[in-house]
């Protein structure tokens, strides 16, 4: 197939292309489908070196890839369904229920796993089944505080490797300890003390009969795949949440919210592993139903909201302030160092988290 006959076959593609329910698919459905066919061409064994999106011999079936889009956009379907984060009443009554409690193998399972997406910042169900229990160690900070990080980094959607990846400072994240109960560093130690010695597997299966006392709770085998792609709706429906919440939604609870309490977006970034500005600026479009209500001032269970205000860097100061009040009677504060950069920054970005 020459050049001329692939844009005319990408050309009436993007026009009639529809699923199986007969409609049309949406902006980011047809820019994944350009993208799919471009490194499909471009890797072994055909190593074509194509740019659809900028080449100029596939002018015309671009051109008729922005006219669908348009016309979408004319129809009402072309906007985007982000996952939505979770409300923070919902934060409030996952917290005080027994979904996420110490007690038994399952809602400990459902404690990790809920804020290992959340302070690794994780997509979905990506990587998860790859996960080991050498996958993450214990270590202690020069102020003495203990925290829980990664051993090693990962290949993510953003950061696959090879020679053309940048440098990821993902596995620098720290998870530290906090005065709550159930906090995910007192969860993820007591968890890795009762997984099965004979899988290597991070996420196992919870045993059926078991006893408190006993040294393992959990069977030599990983949780299904599907299991782990359905744990935030699984939660979601025990803790009885006001919606059922995807996986990909705690990642977006982190990283909203971050942005509420001011961490600049590089930082962020560094975090979430994002390359590009542009792919946070959804998470800050979607007001709480707290703040649709217009009724915060005068609901009570709507003013344990989290609120933090970085204090202004001077010209020349040793140290920055950062106040953050989660719940009405909790406050605390973080500093950090300027010279201590970024991982300093992890340890106040994770602890506007560590009630949760």
């Amino acid at each position: 197939m020459s050049f001329g006959q692939l844009d005319t076959n990408l050309r009436r593609f993007y026009a009639e292309a529809r699923n199986k329910s007969g409609a049309a698919y949406s902006k980011s459905t047809l820019l994944g489908f350009r993208h799919g066919i471009e490194r499909y061409l471009n890797t072994p064994p055909l190593n074509k070196g194509l740019k659809l999106t900028s080449d100029s011999r596939f002018k015309r079936s671009n051109e008729m890839l922005n006219a669908t889009v348009v016309s979408l956009r004319r129809q009402g379907k072309e906007n985007v369904k982000h996952k939505p984060p979770i409300e923070n009443e919902d934060l409030l009554r996952l917290k005080s229920s027994q979904v996420l409690a110490l007690s038994s193998p399952l809602s400990l399972l459902r404690n990790v796993w809920f804020h290992i997406v959340l302070f690794f910042c994780r997509r979905g169900r990506e990587g998860q089944r790859t996960l080991k229990t050498t996958s993450f160690k214990f270590e202690m900070d020069p102020t003495g505080r203990n925290y829980a990080t990664m051993t090693h980094d990962e290949a993510t959607k953003n950061h696959p490797g090879g020679i053309a990846d940048v440098p990821s400072t993902e596995k620098l994240i720290r998870m530290y300890e906090t005065d709550e109960v159930n906090d995910g560093f007192k969860a993820l130690k007591l968890y890795m003390s009762k997984l099965n010695p004979e899988s290597e597997s991070f996420f196992q299966y919870p045993r059926k009969n078991w006893s408190f006392d006993d040294n393992i709770w959990y069977e030599a085998r990983p949780v299904g795949v599907n299991s782990l792609d359905s744990m935030m709706k699984n939660i979601s429906k025990a803790a009885s949440l006001s919606q059922l919440y995807t996986n990909h939604s705690v990642r977006a609870t982190a990283i909203t919210l971050w942005s509420n309490a001011g961490i600049p977006n590089r930082h962020i970034m560094a975090i979430s592993g994002h390359r590009n500005e542009q792919s946070l600026a959804h998470y800050n479009t979607h007001p709480s139903t707290s703040q649709l209500s217009f009724a915060v001032a005068v609901r009570p269970c709507q003013t344990a909201l989290l609120t933090a205000q970085p204090s202004p860097l001077p010209p020349v100061l040793p140290s920055v302030k950062l106040t953050v009040r989660w719940w009405p009677t909790t406050t605390m504060q973080i500093s950090w160092s300027p010279s201590s950069a970024i991982i300093a920054l992890y340890t106040a970005m994770l602890t506007l988290l560590s009630t949760i």
